[in-house]
């Protein structure tokens, strides 16, 4: 099913050039991430992954939890995230920017589509059960 607007968006400067996703119960702590050996890192039951920092201009942000009219053309990852609460939370590394959203209860998988790899300015979070 193609779905016609995201669950969520927003277009804003992340000033740290990160941004973590995370079940909203989760206390698990990302600040091991080395982003010059990877664009991404999972803790428990948080992602936290590289985007364009705030003084090269804003991050265009969607999530979709269906299939986007038009796909991103790089997946920057894709990983399985436990979701115990049922809730998502997507925010920046000073809580900046902040949005929580419904998620799948016990485990989602998680695909981050980006513009450009090594510094996204467009970023799709696609979002779907595990084991569908």
């Amino acid at each position: 099913m193609v779905a016609s607007r995201p669950s969520v968006a927003f277009l804003a400067k992340i000033e740290h050039g990160c941004l973590i996703l995370q079940d909203a119960g989760s206390d698990d702590d990302v600040s091991d991430w080395d982003p010059t050996s990877s664009s991404w890192y999972r803790e428990g039951s948080s992602l936290i992954f590289s985007v364009q920092a705030g003084v090269d201009g804003p991050v265009e942000c969607e999530v979709w939890k269906s299939a986007p009219p038009t796909v991103l053309p790089a997946k920057l990852f894709e990983a399985s995230l436990p979701c115990s609460s049922g809730w998502l939370v997507l925010h920046d590394a000073n809580d900046y920017v902040r949005m929580q959203f419904s998620g799948f209860r016990d485990s989602v998988i998680c695909s981050v589509m980006v513009d450009d790899p090594q510094f996204p300015s467009k970023v799709q979070i696609l979002l779907s059960a595990e084991g569908k």
